[in-house]
């Protein structure tokens, strides 16, 4: 057990490592797949799990830096195991409750409001393929030709971009009712409905808001009364604050068990992520659904919900509606993860086999361990309970180096990004890249394994990728022509795919943007060397009146760019870190940055002009010529990068 949760924080510690090399061979042997080991299944009993949970449990927290957590798996209708590691108040040393402590379960709250859209459809109220604007009163703008439906937001293929601001404001004066919210921060649409899946928080809020108008109440008032109500769920709430009544059972997050508590994180709007929930409380959530929907669902209703529906990429694990699945082991799983900041938690349920999996963390930890645990453990349970059946024998293609090359001939981004706001200047940070290995193997630098390094596939099927010595799958979508348009993998859940990245997200825009910087940047600190220089030798400016102002403008204007993409760049950097700044309390600060910029752009003509006139004017040379040249091409990337990354849109919406 501890080796394999030595393997796991190797994982977590070694994300920095250099990438694997390629192989030099010259005559790549064929990988072929690896003989799996047959294994016994253990009994799923309240014993083995805590013989094996108790072991690997506080080992786990106390390596990563967690203060607690709480695991609970249902089985037959009955709570088999329920138990806390760790602490709600790593201060007060009060530990965790899994009958009373409540978590922060973030995106897995999104699973009761498909519930309670279920119900509706169930009664005829709602149609999953009916335009969702005539169930509204507000409209969300057309595009594609196409309406986004509720089945589009169920399987996150609505079509909108990411967003991010107002979804978590701290202060509630900030806080906007549902309604309004939606209103106000309409996302673009940039995928055409039904065709790419991009995770959507705001597409659930529409639904929370459909179920508001539907009953006529709050959307916290509906989950009490059609949820959490009829389950005798007493100790969980979508309310925020947390009522009184339940304020002294909620655990406290942090980034590091070793630090203080990072405080209450709400969110934006309820619907998609707003439940706080005890341990035992969300098992009977689980048993509800496992049990085809009573007391909750009718059976045919519960079924419907749990079919996988759309696919990232056809042969993947699908989404179904809501729920997503993560099959494995030969076994079909459904389920939902959920993350903020300090929180972070995961459904599984296995139907077939009448169980379920709950954990929730309430720690970041160390070097980002939530997420590796959360895959272990679950995984963990699986070949432990639920043991995979043997592979089947896939040789290695011959096509594998060949195919292999057509992923590695450009990068890919992820769906889930800012398209059409000035968040899609953080896509162009990181696009992923398939390299090819003289094995034939491929690597993706967006899936990692051991060390950090980026995992191996083998070529199966044409344009399919298994992992080498394991289950996952890698899969390329094409057009007609054979060309790539989608990458996607069951290595993680079905709710954004990878798309080939443009000129402006690849990485090429990026070592463009950065070398013009460096020359404006340049610009501006030699100006007050170079007027040190004349003073030291009293030497006479070289250019008067006219000529002397357009000088000074060439060294005034880089500065005004540099302030303006910079300003903007470190923006991006503080998504990650501190998401409760991006409110309408930033609005300030980004239309200043947008009027620097505005000016830059302006004073980048008199740069393009003083330019032309240095080859006109006899009095510049060669070096004169040149180096302002240079200037204004660089003065014009950072314009083209501010028009490209929607840096000048004054809506602020994002």
């Amino acid at each position: 057990m501890h080796r394999l949760l030595a393997a796991l924080f190797l994982l977590v510690a070694g994300a920095a490592a250099a990438q694997v090399p390629a192989d030099p061979a010259p005559v790549p042997p064929m990988i072929q797949a690896a003989t799996p080991v047959p294994t016994e299944p253990h009994v799923l009993s309240e014993a083995d799990l805590a013989s094996w949970l108790d072991g690997m449990m506080p080992w786990a927290l106390a390596r990563g830096d967690l203060a607690g957590a709480v695991v609970t798996v249902v089985k037959d209708g009955q709570v088999l195991f329920a138990r806390g590691y760790g602490y709600a108040d790593v201060a007060k040393r009060v530990p965790i409750d899994p009958a009373k402590t409540l978590f922060r379960v973030a995106s897995v709250s999104k699973l009761f409001t498909w519930t309670a859209i279920m119900q509706l459809v169930e009664q005829g109220k709602l149609d999953l393929d009916r335009d969702v604007n005539t169930y509204l009163d507000f409209k969300i703008p057309d595009a594609f030709g196409t309406p986004i439906t509720l089945r589009h937001i169920m399987t996150h293929s609505a079509g909108f971009e990411e967003q991010l601001k107002d979804y978590r404001p701290t202060d509630a004066r900030l806080r906007q009712p549902l309604g309004t919210w939606l209103r106000t921060h309409i996302p673009a649409r940039v995928y055409k409905p039904g065709e790419v899946i991009a995770y959507s928080n705001y597409a659930t809020g529409v639904a929370g808001y459909i179920l508001e108008r539907t009953y006529g109440k709050p959307f916290e008032q509906v989950m009490e009364d059609q949820i959490l109500k009829p389950l005798g769920m007493a100790n969980a709430t979508f309310r925020q604050p947390v009522p009184d009544s339940l304020t002294p059972d909620l655990a406290l997050g942090y980034r590091l068990a070793s630090a203080p508590p990072s405080g209450f994180e709400p969110s934006g709007i309820l619907p998609p992520g707003a439940l706080s929930v005890s341990a035992r409380d969300m098992a009977k959530f689980m048993i509800a659904h496992l049990n085809k929907g009573a007391p909750l669902l009718q059976p045919a209703t519960s079924a419907r919900m749990l079919e996988p529906t759309k696919a990232p990429v056809a042969g993947l694990n699908a989404m179904a509606l809501g729920f997503y699945h993560m099959d494995r082991n030969g076994r079909r799983i459904v389920g939902h993860g959920g993350d903020i900041t300090a929180f972070h938690s995961n459904v599984a349920l296995l139907p077939d086999e009448n169980v379920g999996l709950f954990i929730s963390i309430n720690s970041a930890g160390g070097m980002g361990v939530t997420g590796p645990l959360r895959t272990a453990l679950l995984r963990s349970f699986l070949d432990r309970y639920f043991p995979a059946p043997a592979l089947p024998d896939e040789p290695t293609l011959p096509t594998a180096a060949e195919h292999g090359q057509i992923l590695a001939s450009q990068n890919w981004i992820s769906s889930r990004a800012g398209v059409a706001s000035w968040l899609r200047l953080s896509t162009a940070q990181a696009p992923s890249t398939v390299t090819v290995h003289g094995d034939n193997t491929i690597s993706w630098t967006a899936m990692v394994g051991p060390g950090g390094a980026p995992k191996r596939w083998r070529e199966v099927q044409p344009f399919v990728w298994r992992e080498v010595n394991g289950a996952s799958r890698l899969v390329a979508q094409r057009d007609a022509s054979g060309r790539p348009t989608m990458l996607g993998t069951d290595d993680i859940a079905p709710v954004m795919v990878w798309l080939p990245a443009s000129v402006a997200t690849g990485p090429t825009a990026m070592k463009l943007i950065w070398s013009a910087c460096a020359v404006l940047g340049c610009t501006v600190l030699l100006w007050p060397v170079a007027a040190l220089v004349r003073r030291y030798h009293d030497a006479k400016p070289s250019f008067e009146g006219r000529d002397r102002w357009l000088y000074r403008a060439s060294r005034i204007v880089p500065a005004f760019l540099l302030v303006f993409f910079f300003g903007w760049f470190r923006m991006m950097t503080e998504i990650g870190t501190n998401l409760p700044k991006f409110s309408a309390d930033l609005d300030p600060t980004l239309w200043l940055l947008q009027v620097i910029g505005v000016i830059g752009a302006l004073g980048t003509l008199l740069l393009l002009w003083r330019a032309v006139q240095a080859w006109r004017d006899a009095r510049f040379d060669w070096w004169g010529r040149i180096s302002n040249s240079v200037i204004a091409l660089a003065a014009l990337v950072i314009v083209w990068a501010g028009v490209v990354y929607n840096l000048f849109d004054f809506g602020l919406n994002y």
